[in-house]
């Protein structure tokens, strides 16, 4: 039975993670032993080396200073004497904190008493000389030579058994690090081979994801935009088919966008002329010619299309120009607050319609910005205006604008309802062109424009703009300009 191609993969890399793995393990098993070793050398065998030569060293200078004070008398050579004392006790410390084995610890402590002894036989000497000049120097002598001397044979004896313990060390190291290089070395070839043989069975599994590519081209030629999903392929190959998906999720959201645009056309702009059209017939046929408040509100029905077709009209061509970059901004500073309070105030009359608790909360001192006052309104009104399409009857807009520090002061102007919410994977989405989002509620049919002029007019003034939401709790627009 042959394996398949997924089958032939995971056995191939799990074999090469198994080699890994192997490998990591013992290399770090081999690094901890080496670390260990090597921890062990500089901060016991080493130091123990150290100390020994040092109070070897000390031993000595200090015997040359008693012997300089017997003869001399001089307290200078007395008290270094004691300093040393006092240098060697410190020494011998750290020694022996640093001893492990019972069989040095034993010398160690002939060590400290045959130092012990030695000081006391020069106290004894030197209170004996202050009585009797003429004492038996030689025997006191004698005595202190042969203590130092097994002092120094003991700690020659503990600096032996230390040297000994580092040589064998580094040697046990030498022999583990060849060890690990040997295992690494084998290791890799495995690694090799296992790898040689994944890359023949990944190139010869190319060819299935390449006809699934010309068959999903061909798919979007013919108007179906059918992502690959599940492919089995080399890495290449994988990210050729997510770029693929890529591109045809882009053309989908293009198709959409077109559908969308048809949709707007039809109902923005065939609408609004279907009724003008129908109005003027009536009026032309002499439908209400007796009756003049009919053929008024015939009138007033054609004015009011009119002006629903230049809004509309008017809509595209500002973003068609926003788009272009060739859009004309009047840009001067001033005062935001008063922007605000006007674009309030005009939209006040909808609100009270609505039954809608229309606030502006007011801001503590605004710093002026550099802004087109006009474009920043319709900026407002747009916004405004959506949170009150989409706030229900005794709902509540509030508005709120306060400075904050994003690398530098900006003025940021919140605008928050209680309306139906937008869904979270929607809340990029709805700053796209034509984009209207079902919110499973009857509400005025909008453009789609709107909030997509919004964000171009912010991103011209050098600020930002997003929205936070929660179904059935409403939604907050932001938005901010640099002061």
């Amino acid at each position: 039975m042959k394996l398949t191609i997924l089958k032939r993969l995971i056995f191939g890399y799990a074999t090469i993670m198994l080699l890994v793995v192997f490998l990591g393990g013992y290399v770090s098993l081999q690094q901890n032993k080496l670390n260990r070793f090597v921890r062990e050398i500089a901060s016991v065998d080493s130091i123990t080396i150290d100390l020994t030569e040092r109070l070897s060293d000390k031993l000595f200078s200090q015997v040359r200073f008693e012997k300089k004070y017997l003869i001399s008398q001089d307290q200078d050579f007395y008290q270094q004497f004691w300093d040393i004392l006092e240098q060697l006790t410190q020494d011998m410390e750290r020694l022996e904190s640093l001893l492990a084995t019972e069989e040095d610890k034993k010398v160690f402590s002939e060590v400290k008493q045959f130092y012990k002894n030695y000081v006391d036989l020069f106290m004894e000497e030197v209170r004996t000389a202050m009585k009797d000049q003429n004492y038996p120097r030689r025997k006191f002598q004698e005595g202190k030579d042969k203590l130092v001397d097994g002092i120094n044979e003991r700690l020659e004896s503990i600096m032996k058994i230390a040297r000994s313990n580092r040589d064998a060390k580094i040697q046990e190291s030498g022999r583990m690090s060849y060890q690990a290089l040997k295992i690494t070395y084998i290791t890799i070839g495995l690694a090799v081979i296992v790898s040689i043989i994944i890359s023949f069975y990944n190139t010869r599994s190319i060819n299935r994801p390449i006809l699934l590519l010309q068959r999903r081209t061909k798919d979007i030629a013919r108007g179906e935009f059918k992502k690959i999903r599940d492919i089995s392929s080399p890495p290449e190959i994988k990210e050729l088919a997510d770029d693929f998906n890529l591109m045809c999720e882009r053309l989908k959201e293009l198709d959409e966008m077109k559908k969308d645009f048809i949709s707007h056309v039809s109902h923005n702009l065939r609408t609004p002329l279907t009724a003008m059209k129908e109005a003027t017939s009536m009026l032309i046929e002499g439908t209400y010619a007796d009756t003049p408040a009919k053929q008024q509100e015939l009138l007033t029905i054609t004015k009011e299309e009119c002006e629903r077709l230049i809004d509309s009209v008017t809509q595209i061509l500002d973003l068609s120009r926003m788009e272009a970059r060739m859009m004309d901004y009047q840009h001067k500073e001033s005062d935001l607050l008063p922007v605000i309070q006007k674009s309030v105030l005009k939209l006040a009359p909808i609100a009270q319609r609505k039954k809608i608790d229309l606030e502006l909360q007011p801001p503590s001192d605004l710093p002026p910005a550099k802004i087109d006052a006009e474009r920043i309104s319709q900026l407002m009104e747009n916004l405004i205006g959506n949170a009150l399409k989409f706030s229900s009857e005794g709902g509540k807009v509030v508005l709120s604008a306060y400075v904050k520090n994003y690398g530098k002061q900006f003025v940021e102007v919140a605008i928050a309802d209680t309306g139906c919410g937008i869904p979270k994977e929607n809340l990029e989405k709805i700053f796209d062109k034509f984009k209207r989002i079902d919110h499973g509620r009857e509400t005025d049919r909008g453009t789609g424009l709107g909030l997509s002029i919004a964000k171009h007019i912010v991103a011209d003034h050098g600020g930002k703009i997003w929205a936070q939401s929660k179904l059935g709790k409403g939604s907050t627009f932001f938005f901010t300009l640099p002061v």
